[in-house]
């Protein structure tokens, strides 16, 4: 239904959306420069949401089926297509500075849906993390992973303190862009530390086997000796 409306309207329509200019007829810019700023920032920090977005997918089933980032990414889209519905006089403006208005609607929704995924995130990692090292003996993890205990280990613990400062610190109504890109700097952290693991992983394995290999063989000679100290104390004793 979706591709036989897109179809129906590329045909009858005499310019399709895709050739929209950034000009107006009249050869002025659609937009003044503090909304060409507005636009832009909003675009980049899409950008970021839709990669933690995208991390998220790929490794968090239930995160599929939240609906809240996705209806607050529908709204900005909403909000957006007001804008242009206005700069292409499809629309009036209802009200001085209703554009300027509806950009900042835009980009609450954008934060909402990016802070939402920014905790999603963080959940992730911090649990992938724990779960990589947390089948390895600590002197498995301390020689394939020399800097766990005394870098990583401490950074996800106090990178875990200053996400709930942020949380704690955040004002959806006022959005802050330095309080949001520390935050998403926190993040990028945690995935770069996961990283490290993943890499020394293959070396966990390795050392884990060898640690096992040196119990069971650690057993055997025990065995072994304790074969031969019962034979002798037997035969002692069958000679006496």
């Amino acid at each position: 239904m979706i591709v036989g409306a897109m179809q129906f309207y590329l045909k009858n329509c005499h310019s399709p959306p895709f050739l929209i200019s950034s000009y107006m007829e009249n050869g002025e810019h659609m937009f003044s420069e503090p909304e060409e700023r507005n636009l832009k920032y909003i675009t980049e920090l899409y950008g970021k949401v839709k990669e933690l977005i995208i991390f998220c997918e790929e490794n968090q089933e239930e995160f599929k089926t939240n609906l809240h980032i996705v209806k607050e990414l529908r709204d900005a889209f909403d909000h957006l297509m007001r804008v242009f519905a206005v700069k292409l006089e499809l629309k009036e403006g209802r009200e001085d500075g209703y554009i300027q208005t509806s950009l900042d609607k835009v980009l609450g929704h954008v934060f909402r849906a990016g802070y939402d995924t920014l905790d999603f995130a963080t959940i992730i990692l911090r649990d992938k993390i724990n779960k990589e090292v947390s089948d390895f003996s600590p002197s498995a993890i301390q020689a394939s992973i020399p800097n766990y205990y005394s870098e990583i280990r401490p950074s996800v613990e106090s990178i875990t303190t200053d996400i709930i400062k942020l949380r704690n610190n955040k004002d959806i109504a006022q959005p802050s862009p330095e309080l949001f890109n520390e935050y998403f700097k926190n993040v990028i952290k945690l995935q770069e530390m996961f990283k490290q693991i993943v890499t020394a992983k293959p070396s966990l394995i390795e050392y884990a086997n060898k640690e096992r290999n040196g119990k069971w063989s650690n057993f055997s000679i025990q065995i072994v000796v304790g074969i031969i100290i019962g034979a002798i104390l037997v035969w002692a004793g069958l000679s006496g």
